[in-house]
């Protein structure tokens, strides 16, 4: 029996989990969540686990949600043969494995988008599930299959797209936002069809969707025609659910929905927060260079996942990694799982963890924002997780990180005297409150891309039918000149720095990191906005850092922002191998000066009093 509520990362038949328990009396039933795919599970996540908290702690229902095979924190690749059948399989694993750590004797499913389509056919196979919810269910295996195209397509025509390189072997796959089906998952996937299987999954269904549609009816019809009680929920918030990891709002009418068809009373009273606890000792993923086992650290505060190889290389520091916008761990397309596996096999130990408020970490607030969470907590939460890994006896780290993440790794590199490198991806701005933050800043692209427009018809149609927001794009192109300009008139690296204005905050930040003797990579793709940042106050493409040694600009063509392609971030994971292995630079006696006084107000005594007389690199 637990006195409160708790959560406890959990791995089970090589897929890693999060088991969420209820306080009290050891209940009956238990819930199993199947994820959907690919870039909607990576929207989702963090509502997902919301839901899960609220099934334990509003309705006391043992709950756990997983990763399939070959996606997020488990064991595998993508394009290993035979993921379909792999996943169904993983499902009927986790229902054993709920059964035996939690008890429960009745086992309801409940699948969102393909893990619905999933989640039935599991329980066709069980024979013996309690209950099925069914949230917009993929009912045609083929018509979500060009969705997929469908969506792929439209990102390839977005500005800084890159198109993603087959896979050696693989006659055809399919997805979106960095995550694909391949080979024989996309054919047996074509095949199916829940409106023409002949099983009753369940002999008790909830079916919610964002519309009435004729699937719907037919699935409805079938399912009560084998005697099953069904009931469907119209629940038109779910589009506001699966979008950027950055925007997903959870839909609460329809979680609320789910706790009452399961007899419980929801929105009641305030619920209270689960405790994060240690996995088990024995909680570990093998793979083939060595293994990784789920953490908890901070005090209970944060989730992470430890990367450790089997032959660790005696000078290579770790690699600490952390979160790209609302995206958990993972990374968009699985970036940070694969890079930490490629690193091992080169006996680089690495941390990809949760930031608070993010992924499975504990929130600072009762609901902050993505900007309270990176302008007021992201630092102090990675420099966490290097103190995490200076005390398991990584003496030397990496900070690596993507778009925001680049701006917590650059500035947790200059906060902690063990950090030695950092590589920043696509680096938006840097101290937050750059033009990213503001409302509908993130639409506007780089200049270079603008450029190219020029002479696109199609792009002048946009503008000329108020498609394109021209008084934005506008308004941003001149402040970045008005910067530059600001730039230029300011004194350069070899006199006293005006740290008065926003470019000599900037400079000053990377001549900390310079006297730090931190090696500094900033990585953009050629067509990046990122560089607009950069050139308005260093020089096209970072002109003005050439006389540093050890800060550098690097460009890498066919890299888009995120990291959607796969080409990309080969290119990148190549990229970040080179700069581990350059030599670091021996070990000195650095003062940072007590003039730094940047725009983030809260960050400077941070890095003042980390660094300030230490001995570091």
């Amino acid at each position: 029996m637990n006195a409160k509520p708790v959560m406890r990362p959990v791995t089970f038949d090589g897929c890693y989990g999060s088991l969420h328990l209820p306080a009290g009396e050891a209940a009956t039933t238990g819930v199993v969540l199947c994820n959907p795919f690919g870039y909607d599970a990576l929207c989702v996540h963090r509502g997902w686990r919301d839901f899960a908290e609220t099934l334990s702690v509003a309705g006391g229902l043992p709950t756990l949600r997983f990763d399939y095979p070959g996606t997020g924190d488990s064991q595998g690749n993508e394009e290993d043969p035979q993921r379909f059948r792999a996943w169904i399989d993983s499902i009927k694993a986790a229902t054993r494995y709920l059964r035996d750590v939690a008890g429960v004797t009745r086992i309801v499913l409940c699948g969102l988008r393909l893990g619905a389509t999933l989640a039935v056919m599991a329980a066709e196979e069980l024979g013996h599930v309690d209950g099925l919810i069914l949230m917009m269910p993929v009912v045609s295996g083929r018509r979500y299959i060009r969705e997929l195209g469908i969506q792929h397509h439209s990102w390839l025509k977005t500005p800084g797209s890159c198109a993603d390189g087959p896979v050696a072997g693989d006659v055809r796959a399919v997805g979106a936002f960095g995550f694909q089906l391949h080979g024989d998952a996309v054919e047996q996937l074509a095949v199916v069809d829940l409106i023409q299987r002949e099983r009753i999954p369940a002999s008790r269904v909830l079916i919610q969707e964002t519309c009435d549609s004729p699937a719907t009816k037919q699935l409805v019809e079938l399912y009560r025609r084998g005697g099953a009680s069904v009931d469907v929920q119209i629940l038109p918030e779910y589009d506001r659910f699966l979008v950027d990891p950055r925007f997903s709002a959870p839909p609460l009418r329809a979680f609320g929905s789910v706790l009452e068809w399961l007899g419980f009373q929801s929105g009641a009273t305030p619920l209270p927060v689960a405790e994060l606890l240690a996995p088990a000792a024995d909680a570990r993923i093998d793979i083939a260079a060595g293994h990784e086992r789920p953490v908890v650290f901070g005090n209970g505060r944060y989730v992470g996942v430890f990367c450790e190889p089997r032959g660790a290389h005696e000078r290579a520091p770790a690699v600490l990694i952390v979160n790209s916008g609302g995206a958990h761990r993972v990374g968009d397309g699985r970036l940070a799982v694969l890079m930490a596996r490629r690193l091992a096999g080169q006996g680089i130990a690495s941390l990809r963890m949760d930031l608070g408020g993010i992924g499975d970490s504990l929130r600072h607030e009762e609901s902050p924002t993505l900007e309270d969470v990176y302008s007021r907590h992201a630092v102090i939460d990675a420099i966490a997780g290097v103190e995490w890994l200076v005390a398991a006896g990584h003496a030397d780290v990496v900070t690596f990180g993507v778009c925001s993440g680049a701006y917590v790794s650059i500035h947790t590199a200059l906060a902690h005297p063990g950090v030695v490198g950092c590589m920043s991806i696509n680096l938006p701005f840097f101290f937050w409150g750059g033009p990213q933050t503001r409302p509908g800043a993130h639409f506007i692209e780089s200049s270079r891309v603008y450029w190219k427009s020029i002479w696109t018809p199609y792009k002048w149609m946009r503008l000329l039918t108020g498609r394109s927001n021209g008084r934005a794009i506008a308004i941003e192109l001149a402040r970045r000149g008005f910067v530059r300009l600001s730039a230029l008139a300011s004194s350069r690296f070899g006199r006293r720095l005006d740290v008065k204005t926003s470019t000599g905050a900037i400079r000053q930040l990377l001549m900390n990191l310079e006297r730090k003797r931190v090696r500094t990579s900033l990585v953009y793709g050629s067509l990046d906005a990122g560089l607009d940042e950069l050139a308005s106050h260093f020089g096209r493409n970072g002109s003005d850092l050439e006389t540093l040694m050890n800060v550098k600009v690097k460009i890498l063509d066919d890299v888009d922002h995120a990291l959607f392609s796969r080409g990309a971030r080969e290119v990148v994971m190549a990229h970040f191998e080179g700069f581990l292995r350059e030599k670091m630079p021996d070990t000195v006696r650095v003062d940072v000066p007590d003039t730094v006084a940047p725009r983030a107000g809260w960050l400077q005594p941070l890095w003042v009093r980390a660094s300030r007389g230490k001995v570091v690199r």
